[in-house]
């Protein structure tokens, strides 16, 4: 994933194990070095910068899998939920959107979570499967792939739904 600004990008890569994924972050500058931030024996992907280029979110397959949280350039890690994937940060880098399920052959559900941890709350429950959110760059709305059933490839496409609860719609886009 590119920054913002476009001056870094995060990524998971097993360069330095060639057993597990890692994520690193490589400044786009000339002869700069990736820097590897994680270093755990599970498979770490999916990474996101938060808008003020301060955090990474990623999810880590350890201890029953999650969404961490780590420092741009490497410090501690801190799990902000459990069993969640694919994580992105709204454009106000104050939530991150995430999936539970992420798979068309089993339930999958969207959630919203405060950065600073909380109570997740649950996006598109008028939705019979919803996976792999991301928010439009108004805040206000999340954008996810949705479908009537798991394991129903007929009916999939792309769906909206306001932040703050509501009706979902069919974007009409798939």
């Amino acid at each position: 994933v590119l920054s913002r600004d476009g001056k870094l990008v995060a990524y998971a890569s097993d360069r330095a194990t060639q057993k597990n994924l890692d994520i690193w972050i490589h400044p786009l500058t000339a002869g700069s070095q990736p820097i590897r931030l994680t270093t755990h024996e599970a498979d770490e992907t999916s990474p996101d910068l938060s808008p003020d280029g301060g955090l990474i979110a990623y999810r880590s397959e350890r201890d029953g899998g999650g969404i961490y949280l780590i420092p741009i350039f490497g410090g501690e890690e801190r799990l902000l939920v459990r069993g969640g994937s694919f994580p992105r940060f709204s454009p106000d880098g104050r939530s991150i959107a995430y999936c539970i399920g992420c798979s068309i052959l089993v339930p999958s559900r969207i959630y919203i979570v405060p950065v600073s941890g909380g109570t997740p709350q649950e996006m598109a429950a008028d939705v019979p499967w919803a996976a792999f959110p991301v928010f439009a760059d108004d805040g206000i709305h999340i954008f996810f792939l949705g479908s009537s059933a798991p394991n129903d490839f007929r009916s999939l496409e792309l769906w909206v739904s306001p932040v703050a609860g509501g009706k979902s719609v069919r974007s009409g886009a798939i």
